[in-house]
């Protein structure tokens, strides 16, 4: 696969992934109905898209910046892909974080924020701002950010083990195994760490496994990878169902997300997409303020529509589009009037 086309992929790819984490975080049937059965259906069908198809969006970022990490790796190349990394990840995770408690701060003060946003005044002190920017306590979506921040500064392991297509091999396994027994592992989200070093193995061993994610698939190959893909998602149904091998919520979840993420990754190579466009390559920017203006449009709506099934559910299902319009425009006057601020923001993409 060319190098450009690649590239246009996984534009696609993380535009698809960011449209559906906006999903997983604009259930409303509460919100419009309170609690009750008319809410609970809502609930329902919003849940079929948002904790359904939507799940696989936080994974399929895990994998993307895995392999994109690790394509063409070596060691020597580590001290440049940290030096990157910094720039792209770390930094942007403490401006943004710091911005959003800022913001808390601010909100929690002001009479008519206060009412939308719900909460007591938000200390403002060292402590509290450590907890902000380290910990992402008033940012939580940027759980990812921290856990990939975690798996970057493991690089040299990871690598050590994932080099070698035996011990990589036995490391996935025993992480599998590991997720059977729904241990917890310290500071790392042993999902996480499943995610991002099936994709790594992937990217260290791209060329002797046949180049599954590169490679173009014609004719007959793309038809065994389309069985494949089936016959995975069946055999986890079945080995998920009580007395099977992944009778572990744990462990079939991780299982069907998986399958899910290459389930996406399988059509956007086969899908003859056109060129990203250019608001189609700002995923990191609209994965960052995608929270927050979820919780405004979803709280002003139920304020000015009236509270009906079809409110809601036509808010949840315009959500991405309204999120995207709003993070069009801010990219666009940001990239004006302080184009070195956005830089900051967005780790330079």
């Amino acid at each position: 696969m060319e190098e450009q086309v690649f590239r246009n992929k996984i534009h696609w790819l993380s535009f698809l992934f960011s449209i559906l984490v906006i999903w997983v975080h604009s259930f409303n049937g509460e919100l419009f109905l309170g609690a009750g059965e008319s809410a609970a259906r809502v609930m329902e069908l919003e849940g079929r898209l948002g904790n359904g198809l939507g799940q696989i969006a936080v994974p399929g970022f895990f994998m993307v910046s895995a392999y994109l990490f690790y394509r063409n790796f070596s060691m020597d190349k580590l001290y440049n892909k940290w030096k990157s990394r910094l720039k792209t990840v770390a930094v942007p995770y403490l401006l943004w974080n710091f911005l959003y408690y800022m913001g808390y701060v601010a909100a929690t003060r002001l009479p008519g924020a206060a009412g939308i946003v719900g909460k007591e005044p938000v200390p403002f002190g060292a402590e509290t701002m450590f907890e902000a920017l380290f910990h992402y306590a008033y940012n939580p979506v940027f759980w990812y950010l921290y856990q990939l921040i975690l798996l970057i500064v493991l690089a040299p392991v990871l690598y050590a083990i994932l080099k070698c297509t035996w011990t990589g091999g036995i490391f996935l396994v025993l992480l599998l195994c590991f997720l059977r027994g729904n241990r917890d592992l310290p500071l790392l989200n042993a999902d996480a760490l499943f995610y991002y070093s099936a994709a790594a193995f992937g990217a260290l061993h791209r060329e002797s496994w046949g180049g599954f994610v590169e490679k173009e698939l014609k004719g007959w190959e793309a038809a065994v990878r389309a069985l494949l893909l089936a016959g995975g998602f069946a055999a986890v149904y079945v080995m998920g169902r009580p007395g099977g091998v992944l009778f572990c919520r744990a462990l079939y979840t991780v299982a069907l997300r998986f399958l899910g993420v290459w389930a996406a990754i399988f059509a956007v190579k086969l899908l003859p997409l056109p060129t990203a466009r250019e608001w189609m390559k700002h995923s990191f920017f609209l994965y960052a303020i995608h929270f927050a203006w979820v919780r405004l449009f979803n709280k002003a709506a139920a304020l000015l529509l009236p509270a009906s099934a079809f409110s809601a559910l036509s808010v949840f299902f315009l959500m991405p589009f309204l999120v995207l319009a709003v993070s069009s425009c801010l990219v666009n006057v940001l990239k004006r009037v302080c184009p070195a601020f956005y830089s900051l923001l967005t780790g330079g993409r």
